[in-house]
């Protein structure tokens, strides 16, 4: 599935984690901000009857059953350009899945902007009719009104010819960004930022669109936003990329580190370009393994440092 939202960009390098090659552990900083971290020296096994771990595996069960049932675009019969017949309950799967990752990280729900659905679903149906995917899409394309092409300008786009598209497949494909032809997570960005305040939904058979609204910043949105978040995160929402996103982040001298069960990985921040959301430096953890604890680091100069846990968790027992 190809998934695109601007135009092309190389990242810029920023350091390579102090320690990391060496397996050294983190030299204390103080003061720290840290969520979820372990307290006990031995926190590299997890409770398998953790309280939060299966509150974490019922939320995101409740949200996957959510996606199972939606119904597909009904093309019109006549009229190729036709918008057709997206049925709500997808719509609204498309809201439930985004809001689910929003408050992964302790952002605030959006709404569904119902004025643009329609433009929504005139982008999905002109992207749709030519098989392929862009943001300024010509006016020599088949159903290129101009109501789509806006909307294809503002959208996060998904699709593949003959692809089967749902919400679950969209939305999981903007915030996991593991193919970031754009190189900037500018889908992950955006639908995780704290100006995000609207969204509405287009789908046709292989391809989607989704609006963004964006407002002013949500004042009791929380001062940094990791993905994937602190505390326990389902296995099938885990990325391969980890980011930071934070006014001011990825300025010289930003270091990541990031410890798989007490041992140092090898990991190389670069910064994401600026306008897709907030600052945002990146690392990968090709490897992210259920039942492990990782803890992240990141330090930003003249700032205390910020610590967190991830705990990836296969839900499979529950």
């Amino acid at each position: 599935m190809i998934m695109e939202h601007g135009i092309f960009t190389s990242l810029l390098r920023v350091v390579a984690v102090a320690g990391a090659m060496t397996g050294c552990a983190l030299e204390p900083v103080v003061p720290t901000e840290c969520l979820h971290c372990s307290t006990t020296k031995d926190e590299g096994s997890i409770a398998e009857r953790d309280p939060s771990e299966t509150a974490a595996c019922a939320a995101f069960g409740t949200v996957r059953a959510s996606q199972m049932p939606t119904a597909t675009w009904t093309a019109a019969a006549s009229d190729r350009c036709d918008l057709g017949v997206l049925p709500d309950p997808t719509r609204q799967a498309s809201i439930e899945w985004v809001n689910y990752y929003r408050g992964l990280v302790g952002l605030a729900p959006v709404r569904e902007d119902r004025g643009d659905r329609a433009p929504a679903q005139a982008c999905a149906v002109l992207l749709e009719r030519n098989g392929q995917l862009s943001h300024t899409p010509p006016a020599t394309w088949a159903c290129a009104t101009l109501m789509g092409r806006e909307a294809a300008g503002r959208s996060n786009l998904s699709g593949n010819p003959g692809f089967p598209m749902s919400p679950w497949y969209a939305v999981r494909g903007w915030v996991d960004e593991g193919r970031d032809l754009s190189n900037t997570l500018g889908h992950r960005r955006w639908l995780l930022s704290p100006e995000l305040r609207s969204m509405s939904y287009g789908q046709t058979g292989s391809f989607a669109c989704m609006t963004l609204g964006l407002g002013a910043r949500d004042a009791a949105a929380p001062a940094w936003v990791a993905w994937p978040p602190a505390g326990w995160v389902p296995s099938p929402v885990m990325s391969t990329i980890w980011s930071f996103s934070k006014p001011g982040a990825g300025v010289p001298g930003t270091q990541v580190q990031v410890l798989r069960d007490g041992v140092a990985l090898s990991v190389t921040a670069v910064v994401r370009r600026a306008g897709y959301g907030d600052d945002t430096i990146s690392w990968e953890v090709p490897t992210v393994s259920a039942g492990s604890v990782y803890r992240v680091r990141v330090s930003l100069p003249g700032q205390p440092a910020i610590e967190y846990e991830v705990r990836p968790t296969s839900c499979s027992s529950r």
